[in-house]
């Protein structure tokens, strides 16, 4: 009990590593997302005959692809991904920062994880990696 006590008091353990920033949380304006998050970008996906939209806390990024130093970590311990807002609905090419995830349920309530396939088709020209899946508007 006293290690738990000293871990907490004096290391500052908690439930959430201090390296994980909730930037990826769903958004009305900037103003509702964390400090270091200085977007909050309209996505919309059409996926299964349906277009799902949403807004997500986010910041512009410069090294595209996944796992992108310019990106904070998610939930998932992972560095978010870098892509043309565009993949995701996006009003334009402004590069920002997308929660990675390997399955639905690392997405929040509103989003779903998709991968390049579902996102692009067969379109040589896209941008997000092969093996990468990212968090987009969706039923979940």
């Amino acid at each position: 009990m006293a290690a738990v006590l000293l871990c907490g008091n004096f290391l500052g353990c908690d439930s959430h590593p201090d390296y994980l920033s909730p930037v990826y949380d769903a958004c009305f304006t900037v103003d509702s997302c964390v400090d270091t998050a200085s977007l909050c970008e309209e996505l919309s996906v059409d996926f299964g005959g349906l277009t799902y939209s949403n807004a997500i806390c986010t910041l512009a990024c410069e090294t595209e692809g996944a796992v992108s130093p310019d990106c904070p970590r998610a939930y998932v311990g992972l560095f978010g991904s870098c892509y043309p807002s565009s993949v995701a609905g996006g009003i334009d090419d402004t590069s920002i920062c997308f929660e990675p995830c390997f399955v639905d349920a690392d997405c929040q309530v509103g989003f779903r994880c998709l991968g390049a396939g579902s996102l692009c088709g067969a379109d040589p020209t896209c941008p997000i990696e092969e093996n990468d899946a990212i968090c987009v508007p969706g039923p979940y």
